[in-house]
């Protein structure tokens, strides 16, 4: 969160929109300008401690897609602002961004979901009060990562209400969730990897046959086969699920290292038939411990696929396991497979969830719970920039 300025600029200047959401604690504001310096001239500042949002909100984008931001910069913002509201001597902070039309959307998204983490609030409640009581046209719907016309939209609300459900179905816990091992598994050169429902199913991108080198300066470069069978013994997979051809690596890798490997396969950018949708939720049911799932790139297939299983286990609507999706894992699901999740919905809630099955399964685990020690060759990196380097 950017440095604030405590009492050195108003917020008169360039400002159109000023909400309050936590009374007399924390309000946010939107402006057509930067603030002014003026340090007097509007009494109130002395008593406020003015935040610029905008080095919060920058997505790295893959396409036309702008958000929403992921886990780890979500969680950091909020437990950023929990520290400055808890340790401000009463001072109200105002936090405010420019008034882009996408930054807007990525700071009414970490506002929302703010008051829903750390405040308590619904996801209903929130939304209404990051949108000043209705007064407020809500921002943008967030679009897939792909160019072209878009026909699907994740909402503010859509984001709220995933986080919340996330949280109150023990599938992810706040309080526990580690960032350091978030960005740590998140970098190209340590996998790529994001747990969606934590201690049960991850995606990542497919190995290759050959390492790729990321950066020529550190001898950065991609993971094979072996390092992820390694690297997965350690955190708990048991079986890996790959989406796309067979001809990318050799499976032995993964068998040699005792874990299940199991091929699926379909087209890019497709759906699932019935017979493999619902062979992949029946073999993530049963295993005993976690599961790996990756098509080329970990994003499309792969999260059609994790979405799936959240609608059907944790009842998430479609787009609210878009959006979980997502934010775990940016650039998840796109074009059609929206769509088809949308249709899917009604047959995935009309099944018996995981919870509710007399047979012994394995549950997942209840809360994210931290792991054993990565390997040391796979901290020896700094992190890179991510830039998925296939398709989906």
């Amino acid at each position: 969160m950017t440095t604030s300025v405590h009492g050195a600029r108003n917020l008169s200047a360039g400002l159109y929109d000023r909400i309050e959401l936590l009374p007399g604690k924390l309000d946010f504001a939107l402006l057509s300008s930067k603030p002014t310096e003026n340090t007097t001239q509007h009494g109130h500042c002395e008593q406020e401690d003015l935040v610029c949002m905008d080095g919060d909100l920058n997505y790295a984008r893959f396409f036309a897609d702008f958000g929403p931001l992921n886990l780890s910069r979500t969680v950091r913002f909020c437990r950023e602002l929990e520290s400055r509201l808890g340790s401000n001597n009463g001072k109200r902070v105002v936090l405010y961004c420019n008034d882009h039309s996408h930054k807007r959307a990525n700071a009414m998204t970490l506002l929302a979901i703010f008051l829903v983490v750390a405040a308590g609030f619904t996801p209903e409640l929130a939304v209404t009060r990051v949108l000043n009581d209705g007064k407020l046209p809500p921002p943008f719907g967030f679009r897939d990562a792909s160019y072209g016309i878009c026909t699907f939209f994740i909402t503010l609300l859509d984001c709220a209400r995933a986080v919340h459900k996330a949280i109150t179905t023990s599938l992810w816990s706040y309080k526990t969730f580690s960032i350091d091992e978030y960005d740590h598994l998140d970098s190209l050169e340590n996998g790529d990897i994001n747990w969606i429902v934590p201690g049960k199913l991850l995606a990542f991108s497919g190995p290759q046959r050959e390492r790729i080198v990321l950066d020529p300066e550190s001898g950065a470069t991609t993971l094979l086969a072996k390092d992820y069978a390694a690297l997965f013994r350690d955190i708990g997979v048991t079986c890996v699920i790959r989406f796309n051809e067979a001809t990318t690596y050799d499976r032995k890798a993964f068998i040699h290292a005792g874990l299940r490997h199991i091929d699926m396969p379909f087209p890019d950018g497709s759906n699932p038939s019935d017979e493999i949708l619902y062979k992949f939720i029946r073999v993530c049911e049963r295993e005993t411990g976690a599961v790996a799932v990756h098509c080329r790139a970990g994003l499309g297939r792969t999260g059609t696929a994790i979405a799936a299983f959240l609608m059907k286990n944790y009842r998430f609507s479609a787009t609210e396991a878009i959006a979980w999706c997502r934010v775990c894992r940016p650039g998840c699901i796109v074009g059609p497979q929206q769509h088809f999740l949308a249709v899917k919905q009604p047959e995935l809630h009309s099944l018996p969830s995981i919870f509710e099955m007399p047979q012994p399964v394995a549950k997942t685990q209840p809360v994210y719970q931290p792991r054993k020690k990565l390997h040391k060759k796979l901290e020896r990196l700094p992190r890179q920039r991510k830039t998925h380097i296939s398709s989906r």
